[in-house]
């Protein structure tokens, strides 16, 4: 059971997703604090991005975050010299940030999880078309093998979906707009306008 406050760790260009894995280096002194408190009990902490870029020297206090984040799982933390830490977080679900709240030096919130229906029947034709799309992205920006290796691992259809949003080049608010998908059919859907915007903005830049 998780408490009704969890750590809230804002970030500039960065979205998590269900399933997938992100490494934080932690330096500041107040997420050294978080990070301790965090691995002396519950092991999650709430990602999510800035909707604008911190002032110069705020490092994000008070800057605004989009209202979906990504709940995360410390799977792995590495101490370092000074209080610093590696850590790796795995993403868990999507979660919608109600009220932050004081009482500790790092960010805080309250939170309550975003349903998702992954039961939402992918449709073959659908599956095909983004898949089209998916290699055709992968000519225009050279990247074939790679998007080879991510099709090759052995997830299923989410999994699959939200390590690609995380893998390709999309802007942090098209991930934004990936991650507050509310079904499988409409993460694919999404994904598909921005991957045919991306090779269609190259194809009209190259004429």
């Amino acid at each position: 059971m998780l408490p009704a406050l969890l750590p809230l760790f804002p970030l500039p260009q960065v979205v998590l997703f269900p399933q997938t894995f992100l490494p934080l280096y932690i330096f500041e002194p107040r997420y050294q604090e978080m990070t301790v408190e965090v691995l002396n009990s519950h092991h999650h902490l709430v990602i999510a991005l800035m909707r604008e870029a911190p002032e110069a020297g705020a490092l994000g206090e008070k800057a605004p975050v989009f209202e979906t984040g990504c709940l995360a799982e410390v799977v792995r933390a590495e101490p370092l010299t000074g209080g610093r830490w590696n850590l790796l977080l795995q993403g868990k679900n999507s979660v919608k940030i109600l009220e932050e709240a004081p009482g500790k030096p790092y960010r805080q919130a309250r939170t309550e999880t975003v349903p998702f229906d992954a039961s939402v029947l992918w449709p073959g034709p659908h599956r095909r078309r983004l898949m089209e799309s998916l290699h055709a992205y992968a000519a225009s920006e050279g990247i074939e093998v790679q998007l080879k290796e991510l099709l090759d691992l052995p997830l299923e259809d989410i999994g699959r979906l939200n390590t690609l949003a995380m893998a390709l080049d999309f802007e942090p608010t098209e991930r934004q707009f990936l991650l507050e998908s509310k079904d499988l059919l409409t993460l694919a859907d999404r994904m598909l306008q921005l991957l045919d915007f991306a090779v269609g903005g190259r194809s009209i830049q190259g004429l």
